[in-house]
Formats: structure tokens, C-alpha cells, sequence
């Protein structure tokens, strides 16, 4: 019943994120994306996309609306683990299942992926239904018995999850391992079934690819090329420190001792050794490609713990097998009714926690911010006679539309393809007007003139939220 109790809570606060938290500048940026169906994105793989699409047409344009597809995603996983905890534990799957649960839940790191409107809920739903479908098809190989259908139906998942992010590779690589280094299922290599299936999968990511190569791969340049800091020193140990640290707070102290367990200790059960195995080959490969990347100055900075979102989940899919000491189950929920909580509060009572902590704050003000700022956009728009609302920072312009309800209207000058997709302009637009928020470098050269209009300070529970400038760009040059 404390378990039952624990994920209670963890999802009350899930509702009310949800509920009462606009979206932050990548969430926004995603749900804009509903509105302009591709096969893929730039940024990532378009299934993020298209659930926000959904999500539209089902629940209107509001927060609770934004995060719905991370609800339903994390109730499918929900069913998943409670599926999965009879197989897995044929003994007392009732406990394993809210072991397993409360643990995921209590996960700061899994919490957040599983609430905002990012690709890793999608990611983390469909992998977790590879890794048990495709690692109970090998339990069956390990006993003498082959149950195709799993293996097949773990393909679809396995294609689904590329479809969300392009770390589903990661599955793939460690089934692969996992095949050439476990002698009893080194067989597979030659059954027609894995190439079938194979196949399937790379079918259902075929928008990926198509999109990629009309757009000359512009995703692979993005995250291969774009991203990288050529001043850099090559080698940072202290960012790889850094992220080492950060991922075992956000996964929770408390089960770094567990993960270890199941990276190196013999399966306890042979019915559970083919999930294990395939576990085990996903999590050091993602954390083989990844964790490196962390020590590398040119891109060390950006590595976040969810980077290596598929280095835990398989964890988290068994854990309760490795978790041996109730204090240690005690403190993992404590420490997640602390973080999760506190995250909880910062955005919902924004600004109220850091004002009256004297801290600074540098995501939820600015979260909550756009619902008081965009009527004044909007206002000077209308007075102006501007034609559209222009700026260059993606994150702050999608916010700004969906405050708006709208981004008809808002078009980023970025210069980089597929960030906001509202109005083009073309020679018709010349010598007209455009309200221009953010920072106005490398905008001021497409107009005549620019000059700021007006100072916004938007105010929530009696604080600022603080100050934002909106300028008026006059002629536009196309």
C-alpha cells in the first residue's frame, strides 16, 4: 500500500504540471510542429510531432492539451510493466509491478521524460515495449522455444521508437551484441525471422530516411556538425565529471548501487535472461557512444543526463530484481517526493520559490512569462499595422505562439530550416511593417529602420516575471 501511496502522489504531481505549466520553449516548439505534419523534423524524428497533432484535434490548444501525449504515453508503459511483471516475476508479480512503478516514478530523471511534451516519452514508451517483447522472444530461444510473434511485434516497437528518437539505435546495436557475444543465441544470426524483422523495422522508419535525404541529411549535420564547438579543448574531464554526476542525481543516488547490479551480476532466473542480456547490451552501448561524448570539448557542454535516457531504462525494467535493501528503496522515493516536488512547486508557484529564496531563476519565470506578454505582442501588432511577429530565437518565438493560440503569424529569422514554419515573405511583404521581439541582431539588416516600442514586465502572483523589449522594424527588405 506505501508503494500504491508513493505513485499516487508521483502522478498527482504529474496532473498538476500538466495541468497548470505552459509548455517551455522546446515543448512549445514541438507542439507547433501539429500544425505543420512532415515526415520528419529537423531536430528530431517526427513522431513528437504528429501526437501533438492529435492532441490538437482532441483537446484544444491548452497546457493540458500540450502534455496529454506524455499521459497517455506513460499510461501505456503503465500496462506494459503490469503485463510484463507476470512473466517476470511469476511469483509475485503484484509487488514487482509497484516496486517497479513507484521506482520509475520516484526516478527525477524518468518523472520529467515521462510529463513534458518531449520525444524521450515517446522514446522510453516504445523502447520499453521492444526490450521486454523482443527480450522475452529471447527467454523463449534460451528455453527452446521460439515465439516469433514477440519478436515481430518488438520489430513494430522498435520502429516506433525510431520514429520518436534517433537513440533508438541504441536497441538495435545492443541486440546485436547481444547476439554475437551469448554463444546459445549466436544461432539467431542465421534465422531468417531476425532479417524479416529487421526489415520491418527499417520500413516503419522509412520517413526518416526519406526525409533526411531530401533535405541533404540535414539532421545528421544539426547534431553532427552544428552543435560543436570548435574552441574547445578535446579533452574535459571535469564536464564528464560533470554529467556523470548530474545523471546519478537525476537517476537517484539511491539506485546507483542497484544499476551497477545489473550491468555486471549473473540473472538470478534463467526465464528472465534474455531481457536481462538484451538490458544490459542497450545500456552499455548508449552509455559506450554517449558518456564519451561528455569528455569532448567540442560538444561536452550540451550532453544532458537524459542523453543517455536508454543507459537506464532497461534498468528501470527490472529493477525491483536488483533492489536488495528496503532503507535503499525508503530513500530512492524520498529523494524523489523531494526533487520531484520542489520541480513541481518552481514552475506552479513561479516565481514565488526564488524570489523568496533570493535565487535566481532561469526557466520558470520565463515559462510562465508569455501568457501576460503575448496580449502585449499581439496589442502593438494591431496598432502598428504590423503584418507578422518576427525574432531569432526559436524557444522564445514558439512560446510566444502558443500564448497566442497561434503561430499564423510568428515566423522565426533564424535562417536555419524547419524552427517555426508560420508566413514566408517575398517581394509583396517589401517596404511593410513587422513587430520584432528578442534580441534584434542579425534581424535589423531586413528593415529600414528598427527601433524599440515598449518595455513588457509581466507580473504573476504579485512578482515580476521580468522584462521583455518589443521592437518595430519599419520597411521590410525581402
Amino acid at each position: 500500500m506505501l508503494l500504491q501511496v508513493a505513485v499516487a502522489f508521483f502522478v498527482f504531481l504529474k496532473i498538476v504540471y500538466g495541468v497548470f505549466v505552459p509548455p517551455n520553449g522546446d515543448e512549445a516548439y514541438y507542439w507547433l510542429w501539429g500544425g505543420h505534419l512532415q515526415m520528419s523534423y529537423y531536430d528530431h524524428a517526427p513522431m513528437v510531432g504528429w501526437t501533438s497533432a492529435v492532441a490538437r484535434l482532441v483537446a484544444g490548444w491548452t497546457p493540458a492539451a500540450l502534455h496529454l501525449p506524455a499521459f497517455v504515453s506513460f499510461l501505456a508503459l503503465v500496462l506494459v510493466l503490469r503485463r510484463a511483471a507476470r512473466w517476470i516475476a511469476p511469483e509475485d508479480p503484484v509487488w514487482f509491478f509497484w516496486l517497479g512503478l513507484a521506482t520509475l516514478c520516484g526516478s527525477p530523471l524518468f518523472n520529467a521524460l515521462t510529463t513534458l511534451n518531449y520525444p524521450d516519452h515517446l522514446l522510453i514508451c516504445f523502447s520499453a515495449l521492444a526490450l521486454l517483447l523482443i527480450g522475452r522472444f529471447l527467454n523463449g530461444v534460451l528455453g527452446g522455444i521460439e515465439r516469433h510473434s514477440d519478436l515481430y511485434l518488438g520489430a513494430v516497437f522498435l520502429g516506433l521508437a525510431g520514429l520518436s528518437k534517433y537513440n533508438a539505435v541504441f536497441v538495435a546495436a545492443g541486440l546485436v551484441v547481444v547476439l554475437i557475444a551469448a554463444p546459445r543465441l549466436r544461432r539467431l544470426l542465421r534465422s531468417p525471422h531476425l532479417y524479416a524483422a529487421g526489415a520491418l523495422t527499417f520500413a516503419i522508419v522509412l520517413p526518416v530516411l526519406i526525409w533526411n535525404a531530401e533535405h541533404r541529411f540535414a539532421s545528421l549535420e544539426l547534431h553532427a556538425l552544428d552543435r560543436l564547438n570548435e574552441d574547445a579543448a578535446a579533452f574535459t574531464p571535469m564536464l564528464l565529471l560533470r554529467t556523470v554526476i548530474l545523471s546519478a542525481l537525476m537517476l537517484s543516488p539511491f539506485l546507483v548501487v542497484a544499476f551497477w547490479r545489473f550491468l555486471f551480476s549473473r540473472p538470478a532466473v534463467a526465464a528472465q535472461t534474455g531481457v536481462i542480456l538484451l538490458g544490459r547490451g542497450t545500456a552499455l552501448i548508449s552509455t559506450i557512444v554517449l558518456l564519451p561524448l561528455s569528455a569532448w570539448g567540442a560538444l561536452g557542454s550540451q550532453v544532458s543526463p537524459h542523453w543517455l535516457v536508454l543507459s537506464f531504462l532497461p534498468f528501470m525494467l527490472v529493477a525491483p530484481l536488483y533492489l536488495r535493501s528496503r532503507w535503499m528503496i525508503g530513500l530512492h522515493l524520498g529523494w524523489g517526493f523531494l526533487i520531484n516536488t520542489v520541480a513541481t512547486l518552481y514552475f506552479v508557484l513561479a516565481p514565488l520559490p526564488t524570489d523568496l529564496l533570493g535565487i535566481r531563476d532561469y526557466e520558470a519565470a520565463r515559462t510562465m512569462s508569455f501568457e501576460p506578454f503575448a496580449p502585449a505582442v499581439s496589442r502593438r501588432a494591431t496598432e502598428r499595422g504590423a503584418i507578422a511577429i518576427v525574432g531569432t530565437a526559436y524557444a522564445q518565438l514558439a512560446r510566444l505562439a502558443f500564448a497566442l493560440g497561434s503561430d499564423a503569424d510568428v515566423t522565426d529569422m533564424g535562417g536555419r530550416i524547419d524552427r517555426l514554419t508560420g508566413r514566408t515573405f517575398g517581394a509583396d511583404d517589401a517596404g511593410r511593417d513587422m513587430i520584432v521581439i528578442g534580441n534584434v541582431r542579425g534581424v535589423e539588416e531586413r528593415f529600414e529602420t528598427i527601433e524599440q516600442i515598449d518595455l513588457i514586465e509581466p507580473v504573476r502572483l504579485g512578482r515580476s516575471l521580468g522584462l521583455y523589449e518589443i521592437w518595430l522594424g519599419k520597411g521590410f527588405k525581402p
